[in-house]
């Protein structure tokens, strides 16, 4: 069956962006060879994203132009177009229509559209940075495998990624990635409720 799968930027204090929704402390550590390896490696295994309406804003107004950027780097290109060619289900309470090419607006409860998806055959499933839809999701043991790119940064406040939680989380043995800028990938398996 396939996987709901995390991949976000975090902190070390936790926090997905700073107060403002900033990211500028992350791209530093993101735009480097080594989680842009990562990265491309943990595509491999997506056929699907899943994003709240923040970050689908954010996206489609970023990464359809820079597939075509002559600036842009080659790694960025690559995300472009693969941003652009894969499914995209978009989480929003109050968009009525999204016009990326390849995306939709997820039709019913988180429950039924992820149950659906899942129960396709398929690779495995992308929660993109979205952290309202991961706080979410996990509160209703959808997410099956987190990866927490941690930045070598402590912002103090912002929005947290595990704030709000209502439950305890169960995770399997981590998995580490370290990289010479001093960040680190954190892999887990989500143990599922007994």
């Amino acid at each position: 069956m396939r996987k709901v799968v995390l991949w976000i930027g975090m902190s070390f204090d936790g926090f997905t962006s700073d107060p403002n929704e900033n990211l500028d402390w992350l791209v530093p550590l993101a735009t480097t060879p080594e989680p842009q390896a990562f990265f491309r490696k943990l595509r491999q295994r997506i056929d699907t994203i899943l994003v709240g309406r923040v970050n689908y804003e954010g996206f489609h107004g970023y990464w359809p132009a820079v597939q075509n950027d002559p600036k842009a780097l080659p790694d960025d290109r690559d995300i472009s177009r693969w941003l652009d060619e894969v499914p995209k289900i978009v989480f929003s309470r109050t968009l009525r229509e999204v016009t990326w090419k390849n995306a939709r607006l997820a039709k019913g409860a988180p429950q039924e559209e992820i149950g659906a998806l899942k129960a396709q055959p398929g690779k495995d499933i992308l929660i993109q940075n979205s952290t309202r839809l991961t706080q979410s999701l996990l509160a209703l043991d959808l997410v099956d495998e987190l990866n927490i790119m941690v930045a070598p940064v402590v912002l103090g406040s912002g929005r947290a990624l595990f704030s709000g939680l209502k439950k305890r989380i169960d995770l399997g043995p981590a998995e580490l990635t370290r990289f010479d800028n001093g960040g680190f990938v954190a892999r887990y398996e989500v143990k599922k409720p007994a």
